[in-house]
């Protein structure tokens, strides 16, 4: 399940698809979805992009452990329960997402934000792995 970050060969899952759920388990209530997610790679850094309709900061948690960057979320449902939906085209539940994180990120330096329900992933290459112009001098 979970793909490791690489530029020169492109995970497949960046290819447009509906939205999927993920297989029930048992731990959790509710619907679970894998959140669709855009990969960048600018010169010092990867950017992961991933869509998380109806969540706030405070339902959300971003994991690394051994390796592995973890995303979950929950989208909360209209809180105002007064209302009674008539038709909804649009199911609320819970975000999950891993990626196998590759040795050439500074994995102390990631940084998130959130923004009107997208996910912001700043995962900083490495001194060594960025690219570097070299002066030339004559001789």
């Amino acid at each position: 399940m979970a793909k490791e970050i690489e530029t020169t060969n492109p995970a497949p899952e960046l290819e447009p698809r509906a939205k999927r759920a993920v297989e029930r388990e048992p731990t959790r209530s509710g619907p679970w979805f894998r959140p669709d997610v855009d990969i960048l790679e600018r010169a010092d850094e990867f950017v992961v992009r991933a869509d998380l309709p109806g969540v706030d900061e405070k339902h959300l948690n971003v994991r690394l452990e051994d390796g592995v960057l973890s995303l979950e979320a929950t989208a909360e449902s209209d809180p105002d329960a007064s209302w009674t939906p008539l038709y909804l085209e649009y199911q609320t539940g819970g975000y999950q997402r891993e990626f196998v994180i590759s040795e050439r990120i500074d994995a102390g330096k990631i940084q998130a934000t959130l923004r009107d329900g997208v996910l912001e992933l700043s995962l900083p290459k490495l001194d060594r792995h960025r690219p570097r112009t070299i002066q030339v001098q004559a001789g």
